[in-house]
């Protein structure tokens, strides 16, 4: 067994690769050094003497598999394991890499200049990665994952006979898996968590035993890309908090057609994830599943071409599909600000009956199959729907660009939505640009939409400013005709918002608010009241 550690001898034709090697000046200072013929880094053994803190350097070349076992970091100081001067291939073995029985561990290809994927998995005969063992608080960057029997990533420790990883002796917290890529897998792209939430029977000791799965708390499944996964594309369970899945491309998913495992993003049982600003292109299964326990937000996401390609008649494939599922009685489902076209069936087929308060909201469904929802326990509201497709109104729609022109129907359309407070599309654009935030997962940021009228009228509300030249205060004065949720923002010209001035509920009447405009730079800019579906806007000069 060859492992080198940095402050012992390194065989010299190992130290004229690194000398010679023109990235070898970039190299972390590392701790342990693993050649490409070592598979294994272990903590009881030649990983031993291993400190929170400490670097782990992967020298180039081919092996067979990685399993990394009884790591130990820290909070403050993971233990990182990184590639240096190359890349490592990985391949031709019944798993690719194993995090087994680690805690405050950090996986990262980005160890060779601007290579996005420094460490490549493929051809093997199960996971390309699992992340087991009782391991917790672990991240994975920079890997690419292709040609695997089973999952991509596999991220779970089931419950067995010894009882260690049940759901009262163990919690997985904090995983985050960023910025990978995933494709042409025998089953999903990430499987993460037990999708038996209440529980799975198992035989011990001739008794069959219902045994619960741990709870993950802390997720974060952002920036990776997924093509040709055989089964979901990413699946998420048994994540009950602070769960975020965001920014991620997926492309051909469920290509297997395998039944109850075609969705581009599963949010399964025992799930409260919000699911935003991701894009799921040209899957043959629903476009995103819900089967979480309520509470879940699902927003700014395009979907597109969901379903298309699935041929037979049943089951339907959707845009969105939220079942009923394990869900918390009176928690609801928010979905709003999502860009849905061409699913195969319906935009949105809702069938959770134990929840309550659900809302479908300023979303775009356009050319849908069967219709735009069915069920009868949500509130479809401000959504635009269209049964055919309206190329006009997106900016290249033939080159795959669903950015809304100027002109499009959904600029400007969109109803607020208190609970979410969104500020930002799907491209991390400042949301609203001009007067309010536009419908569907974009904010159309043309410069044309800054050429604001001075005034809406509506005839439900009233808006007048005043200014108290003495000091640097605005006196705003609103009316509102019934019970509304009223918003009052400041913007620049840009349409950026500097100031939230009103946010709060209130009935039938007259109301006036004092503004310290003191701080503000003197230029143009915008009052903008929103009274429910209705709004109006001032501008103001403000000079000294």
């Amino acid at each position: 067994m060859k492992v080198y550690h940095s402050s012992r001898f390194i065989p010299i034709v190992g130290l004229i690769i690194l000398l010679l090697n023109p990235a070898y000046g970039q190299t972390p200072a590392c701790s342990l050094l693993i050649p490409a013929s070592e598979g294994n880094i272990d903590g009881r053994s030649n990983a031993s003497g291993i400190q929170p803190g400490d670097t782990i350097c992967l020298l180039p070349g081919q092996k067979s598999y990685l399993w990394i076992t009884h790591l130990h970091g820290s909070p403050e100081a993971p233990v990182v394991i990184i590639n240096t001067i190359g890349f490592v291939s990985i391949t031709q073995f019944y798993y690719g890499i194993k995090i087994d029985s680690c805690s405050y561990i950090k996986l990262s290809g980005k160890g060779v200049g601007t290579f996005p994927y420094g460490i490549n998995v493929h051809n093997v005969d199960g996971a390309g990665m699992s992340i087991e063992g009782l391991s917790t608080d672990i991240e994975v960057e920079g890997i690419e994952i292709s040609s695997t029997l089973y999952p991509g990533i596999f991220c779970k420790s089931d419950p067995d006979c010894e009882f260690t990883s049940t759901r009262d002796k163990y919690t997985m917290r904090n995983v985050s898996l960023h910025n990978n890529y995933i494709h042409d897998t025998g089953m999903e792209g990430f499987y993460i968590g037990s999708s038996f939430y209440e529980g799975k029977e198992i035989n011990c000791d001739g008794k069959d035993t219902l045994l619960l799965p741990h709870l993950i708390r802390g997720l974060n499944v952002y920036n990776n890309r997924f093509a040709r996964t055989g089964w979901d594309g990413l699946q998420v369970s048994s994540a009950d908090s602070a769960c975020a899945i965001y920014g991620n491309h997926i492309s051909y998913d469920s290509e297997s057609a395998e039944l109850n495992q075609m969705s581009g993003i599963i949010m399964g049982e025992g799930s409260v994830c919000d699911c935003y600003n991701n894009e799921i292109v040209d899957g043959k299964g629903n476009g995103i599943q819900v089967l979480g326990l309520g509470g879940n937000n699902v927003y700014n996401n395009l979907i597109y071409n969901a379903g298309r390609t699935y041929l037979q008649e049943y089951p339907y494939m959707n845009g969105i599909y939220v079942g009923n599922q394990n869900t918390t009685p009176g928690a609801g489902f928010l979905i709003a600000y999502n860009t849905i076209v061409s699913p195969r069936d319906h935009g949105i087929d809702f069938r959770s009956m134990t929840t309550s308060g659900n809302q479908f909201v300023n979303n775009i469904v356009m050319n849908y199959g069967r219709g735009v929802s069915i069920g009868n326990n949500i509130s479809l509201i401000n959504n635009y729907t269209l049964p055919t497709l309206d190329q006009t109104q997106f900016v290249n729609f033939t080159e795959g660009n669903f950015d809304l022109k100027p002109t499009a129907v959904a600029v400007n359309t969109a109803v607020s939505v208190p609970q979410l407070n969104l500020v930002y599309d799907i491209l991390d654009r400042n949301r609203p640009f001009a007067l309010l935030n536009d419908i569907g997962a974009y904010e159309c940021h043309d410069p044309s939409l800054l050429a604001i009228p001075e005034f809406i009228v509506d005839p439900a509300i009233s808006f007048a400013i005043e200014r108290d030249y003495r000091t640097d205060i605005l006196i705003i004065r609103f009316t509102v005709s019934s019970r509304e949720f009223v918003q009052i923002g400041l913007y620049d010209m840009t349409g950026h918002l500097c100031e939230r001035v009103v946010e709060d509920r209130f009935n039938p009447g007259e109301y006036q608010q004092m503004v310290d405009i003191g701080h503000l730079a003197e230029g143009i800019y915008i009052f903008r009241m929103v009274a429910g579906n209705k709004y109006i806007s001032r501008k103001v000069s403000l000079s000294q």
